[in-house]
């Protein structure tokens, strides 16, 4: 099956050997890339953060950047990954006292609100980048726990020529793999710009979350599914 990985390098890569593995032709074409922010770390965890929260795997490799003394100070909070892929890229940075939630940003903050009920009023350190969902911040605000955000990276769109992206959906990918609400969007600009040229009509949209289904054109609902955990190992078996 020809499928079209969206995601953001380095992570595509993987998918992309994963997509091999199981038979499949990966076409890649990643419509966000990561621009690190290092500088919003350069100030070291406040005395009174007791926990560190992250909701994606960018986040460390910024953190991974950063010299040793400053690095150690970050490495030394326990960790709390919104899933498994997050949480292994925790690990490959040095962090050894990880947990994880379910894959979204409301399992997460549940962890957290459970793990600081017996010290409310410790800080919790978020490393995060923009754009990205209210919802994990606005439910800690909501429990009163207390969140010191630092915007470490900033997603931003790949520009391609559209000459460019109908060769490499020429033939049209029978699967798009779609990971999160902001390239379910940049899909609905492509196909704007081939609509005339391109067979959408025949390709299936697999999204991480139904959330991210949401976020793509109205058209391509009939033609999206996903996983009920927001797992790629189990958005790989929609395929």
């Amino acid at each position: 099956m020809r499928v079209l990985v969206t995601r953001p390098e380095p992570a595509s890569a993987r998918t992309a050997a994963e997509l091999e593995r199981r038979g499949h032709e990966p076409v890649l074409l990643p419509l966000m890339q990561a621009l690190q922010q290092p500088e919003a770390l350069a100030a070291p965890p406040a005395p009174d953060t007791a926990f560190l929260a992250v909701t994606s795997a960018e986040a460390m490799r910024v953190v991974k950047t950063l010299p040793d003394d400053a690095r150690r100070l970050f490495l030394a909070l326990p960790l709390f990954a919104v899933g498994r892929a997050t949480a292994r890229a925790a690990r490959e940075a040095g962090f050894t006292d990880v947990s994880v939630a379910d894959g979204d940003g409301h399992s997460l903050a549940g962890l957290l609100i459970a793990k600081s009920d017996q010290n409310p009023g410790a800080s919790i350190l978020y490393l995060t980048g923009t754009p990205r969902s209210p919802d994990f911040e606005a439910r800690l605000q909501e429990a009163g726990r207390m969140v010191d955000v630092r915007e470490c990276y900033r997603m931003v769109p790949s520009i391609y020529p559209d000459a460019a992206v109908i060769e490499k959906l020429t033939p049209m990918p029978d699967a798009i793999l779609v990971y999160s609400s902001e390239t379910a969007r940049r899909l609905g600009e492509l196909h704007e710009r081939s609509s005339e040229v391109l067979d959408w009509p025949q390709t299936r949209f697999l999204c991480l979350s139904e959330k991210i289904a949401d976020a793509l054109p109205a058209d391509f609902h009939a033609r999206s599914r996903w996983p009920m955990e927001p797992r790629e190992d189990l958005l790989l078996l929609l395929l």
